[in-house]
């Protein structure tokens, strides 16, 4: 009986002194504002395009000036859509004096980077689901290449140059820069997470990103360095209509919270013994 008692004393200074290491390093995270806000910058921030009565040419994101890659970018993102799958939408127009799709994406139909159009009628999207876009350029190679969750969809050759300090709207095609938008092209649905760099990103680094999933708390420190345009910038960018920053659905998944149930686990492991 004595020694059971040992035992049993044993595993609760076990099982206590888990606690307090997961509390005291818990405890640090969240004392250290700088690394805190560089985990948490962003995070769990998804900006939503009403759909119904609320679908309007008022409802866009602008922020102008904007230092684009002019050689070389890759604009990437998690996307849902609201709307017909087979009709399209503009959710990322950039444009300068000269061109109005000097860089656009669409939920359906075309994407474009120069004013060149890539034509992908063979995938469709279906409402209300998450998918990672990813849209790469190569002004050396002339080419653009067009990835869904990971996955290639399309080359397509291009320009070698888009202008910088242009306009870049979310939610709404340019037809003049700042302008002109057309009702049957407004996007109605979520980005997330969304981020502009200053390279045509490797298949690899691509893949990667999908895998990493929709509720990783960062970007892999290789693809930190070549951000042209972050997903925080691009919050705080100018909102206008309805359009609102709202919960991406990814509290409980981030760092902290995969840290908590690691811990728990070993703990309730550790009492059972």
């Amino acid at each position: 009986v004595c020694a059971d008692l040992g035992t049993k004393q044993w595993y609760q200074r076990r099982v206590r002194g888990y606690t307090m290491c997961f509390l005291f390093v818990l405890t640090l995270l969240l004392l250290c504002d700088p690394c805190y806000a560089a985990l948490s910058s962003g995070y769990n921030f998804a900006l939503e395009f009403p759909d119904g009565d609320s679908l309007s040419t008022s409802n866009y994101v602008m922020m102008e000036g904007v230092q684009f890659p002019t050689s070389a970018a890759t604009v990437c993102t998690w996307m849902r859509k609201f709307q017909d799958p087979r009709t399209q939408h503009i959710w990322f127009s950039y444009a300068v004096p000269s061109m109005d799709n000097a860089y656009m994406l669409s939920d359906y139909f075309h994407n474009a980077v120069s004013n060149s159009y890539m034509e992908w009628t063979d995938l469709v999207l279906l409402k209300d689901v998450w998918y990672h876009f990813c849209l790469s350029w190569s002004g050396a190679d002339r080419l653009m290449s067009f990835y869904v969750n990971g996955v290639l969809v399309r080359t397509h050759p291009t320009g070698s140059e888009v202008r910088t300090g242009g306009t870049l709207v979310l939610g709404q095609d340019q037809d003049t820069m700042g302008g002109s938008f057309d009702i049957n092209q407004a996007f109605a649905g979520q980005l997330y997470d969304l981020n502009v760099f200053t390279r045509a990103l490797r298949v690899e680094e691509i893949v990667a990103m999908y895998y990493d999933g929709r509720c990783t708390r960062s970007l892999a420190s290789t693809l930190v360095h070549d951000l042209a345009l972050s997903w925080e910038e691009i919050l705080g960018g100018t909102k206008s209509g309805a359009v609102k920053k709202v919960d991406a659905g990814c509290q409980g998944n981030g760092f902290l919270a995969q840290i908590t149930e690691l811990v728990l686990k070993e703990i309730a492991a550790t009492s059972q013994r």
